[in-house]
């Protein structure tokens, strides 16, 4: 290759690597959903994707017809995007037995943004879809950027 063949693929390669790191940027932040029943019951979701790849999760309830009535629950660990699907490691241990320790172990979830290609004046947040986990309450969950 000609030399200035090789600066229009350095110049490519360093376009390509920005744009990726760019959506994966995108996607850092805090992502909630507040539930209020009509008996009163609140369930509160929040995951925070934070840009060294870390993550965490908390999930708060209290439902009157439960036992306990409150209940908190909370996993960290690490995340990956790839082609607007972040895959969750936990950094929970298998021999950790604590109740309020979730596993994100074998957990996926879709990266939800508006296309920039969209003129509306209606202005839809980012979200995250859950898709599948060992947690069996969290596919179909929706949290919505803040």
């Amino acid at each position: 290759m000609k030399t200035p063949q090789l600066g229009l693929l350095a110049l490519l390669m360093c376009l390509i690597s920005q744009a990726l790191m760019a959506q994966t940027t995108d996607c850092v932040g805090t992502y909630t959903r507040h539930i209020l029943t009509v008996e009163l019951d609140i369930l509160d979701y929040q995951i925070t994707l934070k840009n060294d790849g870390t993550f965490t999760f908390t999930y708060y309830s209290k439902l009157k017809n439960r036992i306990p009535v409150e209940d908190q629950k909370e996993g960290h660990g690490t995340w990956v995007l790839e082609k607007n699907v972040i895959t969750f490691t936990s950094a929970t241990s298998t021999s950790d037995t604590s109740q309020n320790l979730m596993d994100f172990s074998e957990t996926k979830a879709r990266w939800i943004a508006p296309s920039p290609r969209n003129t509306s004046a209606a202005v839809k947040p980012q979200q995250l879809l859950f898709l599948s986990s060992k947690v069996h309450w969290l596919p179909r969950l929706v949290l919505e950027k803040t």
